[in-house]
This record gives C-alpha cells, structure tokens and sequence, in this order.
C-alpha cells in the first residue's frame, strides 16, 4: 500500500475523542490530541498470520516524547470486548520496544531497547523504517536495515499467532510550548502525530523464510546490537535471555576475528564479563558466575586507564558470589588479601559481617554491622546487628550503645515489630544507664512493646 496513490484508506477509522486519523498529502496521517495515550487504527478483516511487514513511517513528536509503530496479530473478543496484539514502538529518542497484550493484559517482550551504533543509517527520530518478521512463534525486528532484536513469543501463553495489522502511535508527554499554545494554524491541537507512506505485507512462505534465514544468520547482525539487547534483558531480569543473547555476540565477534587473523584469541570487554557474571549470579549458577568475575580480576590495568569501574564492582561481585555459596572462610580470605582494593561500601560491610558472624567471629561481625551503620546512620537494623555481634562477644558496652542507637530510630519511625524485639535486650543491658531508663520510659504505651 503507497498511499501516495491510494484515494481511500484502509484502515478503519472510528470517531474518537482522543486522536484524529485521515489521508494526508500522500500519507496516513495520525495524531494524537493528548498526552499518555497510545491509540492505533488496523485494517478490518484481512488476518495474517506469518508474514514480513515492511512500513515506511514518519514520526513528528511535536517537541514532546513519542513513538510510532505497528500493531499485529491483532483479535478482538466478542464476547467480553477485548483484544490481543502485539505492539511495536519506535521512540523519537531512538528506542524500541514489544509488548503483547493479551485481553487487554500487557506483557513487555522488550522493554525499551536503545538503537545505538547504526551500521547502515543513523536514527534521526524521525524517519522510522521498520522491518517485522514472524515466521511461527519466532520474530526478528529490524529498523532502518539494523537488526534490533528477536524474539520466540512461547512465553505469551496460548497467544494466537495471526490476526489484524495496525498502525499505533503513543504520546508520553508533549513539551511545554505545547502545553501552553492556545492558538496556530491547526484548528485541533496535537500533541503528536505520525505519518504511514507505506505499509507492505509479504505472506508468501518462500519469501518469509528467506527473509528470517537472512536475518537469523548471525553474519547479518551486528555483535554490539546483541549486547545492547542482552542489557535490556538484564535489567528486565531476564537472564538466561540476556546469556544467550551475550553468547551470539561472542560467537559472532569471534568469528569476524578468526576469518582475518591466523592468531585468533577471544576478546571480551570487562563491562561484558561484568554482565554475564551478574547473570549467571541470578540463575544461581555461581561457579560460572565466579569463572567471568576472576577473569575480570586477573586482567591487568591498562595503561590510560588504570582505575577501572568493572573491576572495582568485580570485587564486590566476588563477595556477594561466595557469600551465596556459602563459602565463608574463602570469602574471608579474599577480603583480607584485597583490603586496599574492595570499595568499603554497604554491600562490603553486609556481607563481611555475614561472613564473620557464620564463623563466629563475633567482635569482627560486630565492626562489621557497625562500618555498615556509619555509611547509613539511618538504618536502624545495621546498629541492632552490631549491638546484637558485640553481645555475643561480650561486649556488653559497645552492643548496649548501639541497642540505644537502634531503639531512638525505630521509635521515631514507629517501627513497633523492631521495638518489641529489642526492648527486651534494652532493659536487661541498660540497667544502670540513665539514658536507657529515659529511653524506655519514652516507648509509647500502644508500641506493642513489653
């Protein structure tokens, strides 16, 4: 469809309050009246199930935040009025997203996705070339000729695959001048809008599968992207996704380097290492996750840039994978052979004192607790700890301080469940102290405290 040279549009345009929709010098045009609105209009009847879409849009944000795309595999409901789809959203930004809705419950496949690093065009957030594929439960998006991500939608459960195509826009703030213009050319005031100059369905199998072999091989696919996607996994906390997304870029950087260099050694940058460690640390699988973190450890500093962030996070990493393998006497090793290079940070003092209190190690469980509460003097449960580490080694003085310290937070807090368990450990160490007396005398009589 050129709607160039299309008199009458397809798609199936409703009344509504919320956007306006017509043929427009060329193009369909949408646009959307108000902001925080997603909106879309689909071509009636026709049903599809694997095909290539190929869409031409143009996307005008109006100075505000944006994105335009296509909606497919689109049914409706009728007996309870709702619908299923997938969504495809290229921002103004330069960002992409999927979300299928299933009885209008969404469902992010991929959360925003940054396009960076274009091998054929730059993004400008305007001209939006947008590729989709579906062959199966399989999709592959493209943008502007660049791979940006790929999916296997198994996960929506019983998620028919076929159905309408549309075209969507969504507004998620308009800008000021927007905001306060009472008057211009337009007689409807917009607060985006986005043009569709052509829109291509190729339902043909041959054709399908030679476009999804094209662009499954991994030779058409830039490594960077695929890592860009696994870091949109991971933040979603999909990490067996984001590993296998990581696994397909190495594999493809190792195979650019092997076919121009007959000495061939894998390269992987510290920030990668770095996130598949943290993924593999997620899954529970933390012999691996240690594997990646010590090949980070053992790299030497370079010599422009000695002072290297993933390193410095490496080290805490290590912590947190021996803390949760219970590997407590390695874990205090470690710390006492790299006291100058570990950041002394919260995540540092929790999990040191952790490790000391499994070994009891009390006194040093208790300096811990208390390292932890100087860094956040607000946290009333790092200063019961130490008090409660410095009791069990006998340091009746320092844990009744700190019982103080803790009890004054969680009163003006009025965090009763904590006050009840340590009222008990107040009164039978602060017999003597003036300041306990008053202390407990001040506990509100309603605290549920003994």
């Amino acid at each position: 469809m050129d709607f160039a040279r299309l008199k009458k549009t397809p798609f199936n345009i409703k009344p509504e309050s919320s956007y306006n929709a017509n043929l427009s010098k060329g193009s369909f045009e949408l646009g959307l009246k108000i902001s925080n609105c997603i909106a879309w209009v689909d071509i009636p009847k026709m049903e599809y199930q694997d095909h290539v879409i190929e869409a031409k849009i143009r996307l005008n944000s109006l100075g505000g935040y944006a994105a335009a795309g296509i909606v497919f595999h689109m049914l409706d409901d009728v007996i309870y009025g709702e619908e299923s789809f997938y969504l495809t959203l290229v921002s103004n930004k330069g960002y992409f997203r999927l979300d299928a809705v299933k009885n209008n419950a969404p469902n992010t496949i991929i959360a925003w996705s940054e396009i960076t690093n274009p091998i054929h065009s730059d993004f400008d957030g305007t001209n939006i070339n947008l590729k989709i594929i579906t062959y199966g439960t399989k999709k592959i998006f493209i943008v502007n000729n660049n791979w940006i991500g790929e999916v296997n939608s198994e996960i929506v459960d019983e998620f028919v695959e076929y159905g309408r195509l549309g075209f969507a826009l969504a507004s998620y703030s308009e800008s000021e001048e927007n905001k306060t213009r009472t008057t211009g050319p337009e007689k409807i005031k917009y607060t985006c809008k986005a043009y569709l100059d052509y829109i291509s369905i190729e339902t043909r199998v041959k054709k399908i599968e030679d476009e999804y072999k094209y662009w499954k091989n991994d030779s058409n696919i830039n490594a960077e992207r695929r890592l860009r996607l696994a870091e949109t996994y991971a933040v979603m906390g999909e990490a067996q996704k984001a590993l296998e997304q990581i696994d397909k870029a190495w594999k493809r950087r190792d195979e650019t380097i092997r076919s121009i260099t007959a000495s061939f050694s894998e390269i992987r940058t510290k920030k990668e290492l770095l996130l598949a460690a943290r993924m593999y640390f997620l899954l529970e699988q933390y012999n691996e996750a240690e594997e990646y973190i010590d090949q980070i450890l053992e790299q030497e500093p370079g010599a422009l840039n000695p002072v290297c962030v993933e390193k410095e996070l490496a080290y805490t990493e290590k912590l947190r994978i021996l803390n949760e393998s219970k590997r407590y006497e390695d874990l205090k090793a470690f710390v006492l052979k790299n006291q100058k290079k570990i950041t002394k940070d919260i995540d540092y003092y929790t999990l040191t004192a952790h490790c000391y209190w499994e070994l009891k190690e009390y006194l040093e469980s208790a300096k811990a607790w208390e390292g932890a509460f100087k860094t956040n003097s607000e946290n009333g449960v790092y200063a019961a700890n130490a008090a409660n580490a410095y009791e069990f080694a006998g340091k009746k003085k320092e844990a009744l301080k700190l019982y103080i310290e803790a009890v004054k937070i969680f009163i003006n807090r009025d965090n009763n469940a904590e006050l009840a368990a340590l009222i008990p450990k107040l009164t039978a160490l602060g017999g003597r102290s003036k300041e306990a007396k008053t202390l407990l005398a001040s506990i509100p009589a309603n605290s549920g405290a003994p």
